[in-house]
């Protein structure tokens, strides 16, 4: 009698302890679909941002960015780059740099060095007036083409239409600056 008591405690036991195995199993597999779950549509989120300063709205995911970012960003970093006077270049050229792929920022940090000191030593202020910004979102490249008014002490050096071809390397949401090279525009 005794003997069929304990082993029906034991039973009992048996069962509670395969009900806790299978809920925490079930558990363990509910985690492992949510992770899942989440790793496949982590890559699939847009954030839609729209600072102050910027006149359009646009989004980056994980992969890309839209075309309208791709503008505004190259309108800016023309500004930083062509928008200059010999007071305001060291300080645009490291708001510049700070956006620069690590592979260019050396290359970028030579010209804009000689750059300088060119505007110094001739007191060069130069203003650019964009007139064209062309994206190509699959490249992650953008041409934006302008004006670019110099003056020289006092005098006025004529107006000439610039173009430049600006490159970037996306990587994990950051726009970073590949290559700012003026080109021959048609």
């Amino acid at each position: 009698m005794r003997f069929s008591i304990e082993r029906s405690q034991i039973d009992k036991l048996f069962a509670q302890r395969n009900g806790y195995i299978m809920l925490a199993m079930g558990s363990m597999l509910l985690c492992l679909i949510q992770m899942i779950i989440i790793f496949l549509l982590s890559s699939r989120e847009k954030t839609i941002l729209i600072p102050p300063t910027i006149s359009k709205s646009f989004w980056v995911s994980a992969q890309q960015v839209s075309p309208d970012y791709l503008s505004e960003m190259t309108i800016f970093f023309a500004n930083l780059r062509l928008n200059i006077t010999p007071e305001s270049a060291a300080q645009q050229r490291e708001t510049l740099l700070r956006y620069t792929d690590p592979v260019y920022h050396h290359v970028l940090k030579a010209q804009l060095i000689q750059e300088a000191d060119r505007i110094n030593d001739q007191h060069i202020t130069m203003a650019f007036f964009p007139v064209n910004v062309k994206v190509d979102s699959k490249h992650v490249k953008s041409l934006i083409v302008g004006d670019i008014k110099t003056f020289s002490g006092d005098s006025a050096l004529p107006t000439r239409r610039v173009s430049y071809l600006v490159t970037y390397c996306f990587n994990n949401g950051r726009l970073l600056v590949k290559s700012f090279e003026e080109v021959n525009h048609a």
